[in-house]
């Protein structure tokens, strides 16, 4: 099974589209239209993909549904993918591929930040009544515990959106640098790379794609509070630079396919 990581702000809406278009179907399952009925349902093919919902709330909380699903049915699944924490293969006995794409923190969170002035979007509410002041936002990451998102979602647990979030600090870097190992990770900025990557490796056909949820230019002709963004980014640009350095277990693959394509991490 190929675990797409998904880091907020990362191309995720686009590669979706790609993941459809090389399974036999895309399966968006919602955790308040009974999950469990639509997965036993609809899970009857092998090479099946699963879209988690996009709530930070929704995402584990479905793929917690989904871990307890019966071995036949979880065998169907060749791809899932959402805003969930490194170690769903934990409790789960097939092989599991990791892979994410990864891009600069500080990019993320401005893109992040402009996703967010959205209607519907979690601080959507919080934004509008403070004048959608970018400080305001930091603030609110800072609040809801969801700052240095990278280096969270790969220390994992899958689900530790929904457990008490303490505040980042070395050793969950640390725990964040050990799970690296067993992740393959792609550059954003080289998306077609990666794809061409995945078509070697994963027997991809079809890998033709258009950009979706694309954030507007964005301003950042605003009013910054440097130290409380730098707080916010801080572990997350160490975590970057060291998986931008690192040589992985598994880079020898886009070696063989690529040559020495760094931006391939």
């Amino acid at each position: 099974m190929i675990f797409f990581l998904h880091i907020p702000k990362t191309a995720g809406t686009t590669f979706y589209d790609v993941v459809k278009n090389n399974h036999v179907q895309l399966l968006k399952p919602k955790i308040d239209e009974s999950p469990v009925n639509y997965l036993n349902t609809n899970l009857v093919y092998n090479n099946t993909a699963i879209r988690l919902p996009g709530g930070y709330n929704s995402a584990p909380q479905t793929l917690r549904i989904i871990e307890k699903l019966s071995s036949g049915v979880l065998k169907k699944i060749a791809f899932i993918g959402g805003h969930v924490g490194y170690g769903f293969h934990e409790n789960y006995s097939e092989e599991i591929q990791y892979i994410s794409f990864v891009r600069h923190p500080r990019e993320r969170l401005f893109s992040d930040y402009k996703e967010h002035c959205k209607k519907g979007r979690y601080f959507y509410e919080d934004l509008r009544e403070n004048n959608f002041e970018f400080n305001a936002y930091l603030k609110q990451v800072k609040k809801d515990g969801l700052d240095n998102i990278l280096t969270r979602q790969l220390a994992g647990p899958f689900d530790f959106f929904l457990n008490e979030r303490r505040p980042t600090d070395k050793a969950l870097l640390e725990r964040a640098k050990e799970n690296c190992n067993s992740i393959l990770f792609f550059e954003l900025e080289h998306f077609d790379e990666a794809l061409l990557y995945m078509k070697k490796q994963y027997g991809w056909k079809n890998i033709n794609y258009r950009i979706r949820n694309q954030s507007s230019i964005i301003n950042t002709d605003f009013e910054i509070d440097e130290n409380l963004l730098n707080n916010m980014i801080k572990y997350d640009l160490e975590l970057y630079s060291a998986i931008k350095t690192r040589r992985f277990k598994r880079k020898s693959f886009i070696d063989r396919f690529f040559g020495d394509k760094s931006h391939l991490i």
